[in-house]
């Protein structure tokens, strides 16, 4: 009885068993065989320019405190933090009476030299010293002794004078023709002394100019430093001025790189505060490496017309060493990353591959540079899915 009751489930499993064969699907089995339709990409050589990236700062290109030149109380006040100025704008004004004084003062004592040369009030300072009165007076006193001398000498040989009188009268030419001389250099030493005026009477007037104080280039004021009503010493600091356009970057490039660097290369900047990126030229490279970094000192300029820019700010560099430079650039969609391996889909004898590559820069515009593990020509799925595995058939469409 008991094996009559293990037949039929025996028979049950066998009959379960064979159905589950190689054979018993048919349908199954060539959906296998089947090619997925997929959309491929070749890989191609772009160009994409060589850039090495650095750290660096902003820097004011010019930066000036400005001081008062002479002494005085602020009249004026003209800036504040942030005013914009341009070059040979007034900054600030000293008072000026005390100036003003100093000037007249000096114009009249110029006046007055000229006066003793027998100038006239607008002619100029050149002077002959034969036409002055000084001059003229003492070789008045010339030509007479002259006469005088002349007679002396005649009558002493007649024997009319005696020779005691006769010298006399040489002594008296002998003086006449110092006094002449003594005049002539009076006028010389006249002649000095308005130089000396005039000298006196410019910086007089330089002193009454510098009470207004100038911006020296266009920027803007980062600081002011005093107010109207103080008295201010010689020197003393009045307000601080940078020159904001162009602005100095600043970047420290390791020392691998430092070889191929050179002036004139592009420079793209990126700053976390501000999203567009700005663009200038490297000017100046230091001769040495900087010893505790081993990286070399580099710096460029940057144009900053709408002000955006500002000096301290940190920021992000590319210099571009090799604007021709190629390389093989695909959609960033079609790597997929893990674990910082990156992987692509590779179309080999109508099958996919799955293949390890190493990535370079991202570009932007979804953009990714392929180092190593693609070649050109090679076919790549540029949007892969969940359907795309290893070994998979495909027709490229």
């Amino acid at each position: 009885m008991t094996s009559w009751r293990v037949l039929p489930a025996v028979l049950a499993i066998v009959s379960l068993t064979a159905c589950s064969g190689p054979y018993s699907n048919p349908t199954v089995a060539a959906k296998q065989d089947e090619s997925l339709p997929i959309r491929a990409q070749r890989a191609e050589w772009s160009t994409v320019p060589e850039t090495v990236t650095a750290t660096g700062e902003l820097f004011a290109d010019d930066m000036v405190t400005l001081r008062a030149k002479v002494p005085g109380r602020v009249e004026s006040l003209y800036v504040d933090l942030g005013s914009a100025v341009q070059t040979g704008q007034p900054v600030a004004e000293l008072e000026k009476a005390d100036y003003e004084f100093r000037v007249r003062q000096a114009e009249a004592m110029v006046e007055q030299t000229r006066a003793r040369l027998g100038l006239a009030r607008n002619a100029g300072d050149g002077v002959d010293p034969a036409g002055t009165a000084l001059v003229r007076q003492a070789a008045a006193s010339l030509r007479e002794a002259r006469l005088m001398h002349i007679n002396a000498t005649r009558l002493f040989e007649e024997g009319v004078i005696s020779k005691v009188d006769f010298e006399r009268a040489g002594v008296a030419l002998q003086a006449a023709e110092a006094r002449h001389q003594g005049a002539i250099e009076e006028i010389f030493r006249i002649e000095a002394e308005l130089l000396e005026r005039r000298a006196a009477l410019d910086l007089a007037r330089q002193q009454l100019a510098d009470t207004v104080i100038r911006a020296p280039f266009a920027g803007a004021v980062t600081r002011r430093e005093t107010a109207i009503g103080e008295y201010l010493p010689v020197n003393s600091p009045i307000a601080q001025v940078v020159r904001d356009d162009p602005m100095r970057i600043r970047l420290t490039v390791p020392e691998r790189f430092a070889g191929r660097l050179r002036r004139g290369q592009a420079i793209a900047l990126r700053l976390e505060s501000a999203p567009v990126r700005h663009t200038g030229r490297v000017v100046r490279m230091s001769p040495a490496l900087e010893a505790d970094q081993r990286a070399l000192l580099v710096e460029g300029e940057i144009p900053n017309r709408d002000g955006s820019l500002r000096a301290g700010s940190f920021v992000e560099a590319e210099i571009t060493v090799d604007p021709n430079a190629r390389s093989i650039v695909v959609p960033a969609t079609a790597v997929r990353s893990f674990a910082g391996i990156h992987r692509m889909f590779v179309i080999e004898q109508d099958a996919l591959a799955d293949r390890v590559v190493r990535i370079g820069r991202d570009l932007g515009d979804k953009r990714t540079e392929i180092v190593e593990g693609i070649e050109p020509g090679d076919l790549f799925v540029p949007n892969p899915d969940g359907r795309h595995t290893e070994g998979l058939r495909v027709t490229v469409e």
